[in-house]
């Protein structure tokens, strides 16, 4: 079992430190001042964990956190009166160390002592508990171990001699031990952390006017909502409401769609219903309610997992104008509205995009439909980063923002395929198609979240460089550096390779103290190799041709890293492979060869 990411370790260390690390007991002896702060992070681990798995608050899941010396291995002790259960905690904060022999023999000799109510034999910290632990062992129904760690898992030796430490209390009349553990690990601490920054599943009701209902395998219902329950349920969840659309609010504009049905709202209210589409939600699980007394056709359903996948814009719009104009009378708008039980599969998703193909939609909001990127959203906003990967209205909040178009050109940059920086330079779409290879090749399940950020911070200091290049240089040079931003970023990104992949987070001056002296040296090579590849082309039109482009950053990286005397260079220089047109072999060699900066 592999280890926490590095990255995703120094975000735990982050939550660890500032939200449990204030409520813990306070170390206890004379222990270096030096190594407090680390110890403490560490004790934190225990109280992650417990709230995790009993969703306790964080000064409960601190409070039951016992660890420091004297504690005969037993690093957190909770009784969830909830399942009558006695839970005892043993955590290990370590970078790749497994858990070892040693580790669970001193966890199993410490609960036996507990089991024993032998208190003297521990710490202040456990003696402090001791009426808790008494009144547990009193009433517990069962008895179960925790190991937490971020390593590479638990040796063989460790777990073997868990589960025989327990059976032979077990034989011995312990009934209430329980032989399997809670293994909490790394891909657990990472989901954790993941769903701390998940938008929460909207479970609310709704009331339909004159509805009426379609039976068959997905449950269906139609009727008339009056827009003001549909803007008190946008008060209410905000974002989490459209959280199955592929779009968030996007503004109203003075012109279009969204700006009409403010006028409406203003100046004609009860004509709103005949001249809008009409709104869809679906939603996991939908039940009737009691019909209304005075209006039998009229009747509230609760909905689990709602989400509003078809009308984000009418319904954000008419939030916006209520906020602008609170004297306004809407009480005579309404809205046609049909309700979707879909389940609790991906059926949704089928839902949203065939709602949303009957109006203009750009092909990228699709990726909306892809959960691959609410994960890398969950992710990036582990380090302070709003991701938006659906179009929605800009904020000015002081967070820093990636938009999907952004990532996916600094993806492509990085990737390997000789074709993508001239693809970005004429069908820069592809790449956040949802349904293009393109889109595919560049957000894979193993993208971690830190990465994608590393790469947008580069990819914008590069061609933050290349703008100024274009700026300050004399005709023709800057017509090469207008262009040739996306390969020169493409050979730029192999050689911070190492950098992009690392735990730590890049900053813009870092980089760019970094890179500026090799940017430098990269740009001139582009604009003297174009001087000889070029001749006769439009610089906007060569690098759209992905030969050109291709052996053009081929000939730059073997002239930047010395590589015109190596004989695989020279061997796949000199090869013609009709399955290989753009020679990618050559170019995977020159990246696996890049030096590192």
């Amino acid at each position: 079992m592999p280890a926490i990411q590095p990255a995703m370790l120094t975000a735990l260390k982050t939550l660890l430190n500032e939200r449990y690390a204030p409520h813990l007991p306070p170390l206890l002896g004379d222990a270096n001042a030096a190594n407090k702060p680390e110890k403490q992070t560490a004790r934190a681990l225990s109280a992650f964990a417990l709230q995790a798995l009993f969703s306790t608050d964080p000064k409960t899941a601190a409070k039951a956190v016992v660890d420091d010396y004297n504690d005969n291995g037993v690093d957190a002790i909770y009784y969830n009166e909830a399942d009558k259960t006695l839970y005892f905690v043993q955590s290990k904060l370590k970078a790749n160390e497994q858990f070892q022999l040693a580790e669970a023999q001193a966890f199993l000799s410490g609960i036996k002592l507990l089991i024993a109510k032998q208190y003297d034999q521990f710490n202040q910290n456990v003696k402090n508990l001791s009426a808790v632990i008494d009144k547990a062992l009193d009433e517990c129904d069962a008895i179960k171990l925790i190991i937490a760690y971020t390593g590479d898992g638990i040796s063989i030796q460790a777990s073997n001699e868990i589960r025989r430490v327990i059976q032979a209390e077990i034989d011995e009349g312990e009934e209430q031990l329980e032989l399997d553990i809670i293994d909490f690990c790394p891909q657990q601490i990472e989901e954790v952390l993941r769903q701390e920054q998940a938008i929460k599943l909207v479970n609310d009701k709704i009331r339909i006017h004159k509805y009426r209902s379609a039976d068959g395998q997905r449950k269906t219902y139609f009727g008339i909502v009056k827009v003001s329950d549909l803007i008190n349920l946008h008060n209410k969840h905000g974002k989490g409401l459209y959280e199955k659309n592929i779009r968030y609010f996007i503004g109203s504009g003075r012109r279009g769609v969204n700006s009409a049905i403010k006028e409406t709202l203003k100046n004609e209210p009860q004509h709103f219903l005949h001249l809008n589409n009409g709104i869809t939600i679906v939603g996991n699980s939908i039940k009737q309610r009691a019909k209304s007394r005075d209006n039998k056709t009229t009747r509230d359903f609760e909905v689990l997992g709602m989400s509003v996948v078809n009308g984000a814009q009418t319904i954000s719009t008419a939030a916006q104008f209520l906020k602008e104009n609170p004297e306004a009378d809407i009480s005579q708008a309404q809205v046609m509205l049909t309700l979707i039980n879909t389940g609790s599969d991906s059926f949704h998703k089928q839902v949203t995009k065939a709602r949303n193909l009957q109006n203009p939609v750009d092909l990228s909001n699709f990726a909306a439909l892809d959960d691959n990127q609410e994960r890398l959203r969950q992710e990036m906003a582990l380090y302070g980063v709003e991701y938006h990967y659906r179009p929605q209205r800009q904020l000015s909040t002081g967070v820093k923002i990636i938009e999907i178009e952004t990532l996916a050109k600094a993806l492509a940059c990085r990737h390997s395929d000789i074709r993508f920086p001239a693809k970005l330079k004429s069908e820069p779409s592809t790449f956040t198609n949802a349904s293009s290879a393109d889109y595919a090749a560049l957000f894979t399940l193993d993208l971690a979240g830190h990465i994608a950020i590393n790469s947008v911070n580069v990819y914008l200091v590069i061609q933050e460089l290349v703008a100024t290049a274009d700026k300050t240089s004399p005709s023709p040079e800057r017509l090469v550096y207008r262009h040739c931003g996306y390969a020169l970023a493409s050979v730029l990104m192999k050689q911070l390779k190492t950098k992009i992949e690392g735990a730590d987070i890049l900053k813009s001056e870092g980089i760019k103290a970094l890179i500026s002296t090799t940017f430098d040296e990269i740009r001139q090579q582009f604009a003297d190799q174009y001087r000889i590849d070029g001749v006769g082309s439009a610089h906007h039109a060569f690098f759209k041709r992905i030969p050109d482009t291709a052996k053009l950053i081929q000939r730059v990286c073997i002239s930047q890293q010395n590589m015109s005397a190596d004989q695989t260079v020279m061997t796949l220089t000199g090869r013609l492979d009709r399955e290989d047109p753009y020679n990618q072999a050559l170019s995977n060699y020159l990246a696996g060869k890049a030096v590192q900066l």
